[in-house]
């Protein structure tokens, strides 16, 4: 497990009292599923600029490809 995913774990698992980070796209990025859930969903982490991201948001997260990652376009998918 990489040192950014074990941050995250050491994390409470539903801390929900700390706003999502979101930043800037910096042309790194790359989204991971995360071992964190957030007020009951699971939540998204990007490698490169460190925004997060849980299905709720109003908005998709992309890698620097411009491609919804397949962990992330399968949620999206079935909330249609």
């Amino acid at each position: 497990m990489s040192s950014f995913l074990r941050s995250l774990s050491r994390r409470q698992a539903d801390s929900g009292i700390a706003p999502l980070r979101v930043r800037s796209c910096r042309d790194l990025c790359e989204w991971t599923r995360t071992p964190v859930q957030r007020r009951g969903e699971q939540m998204f982490a990007c490698r490169g600029c460190g925004s997060q991201w849980v299905p709720s948001e109003h908005w998709t997260p992309r890698d620097a490809s411009g491609a919804i990652p397949p962990a992330v376009l399968e949620i999206v998918k079935g909330e249609d």
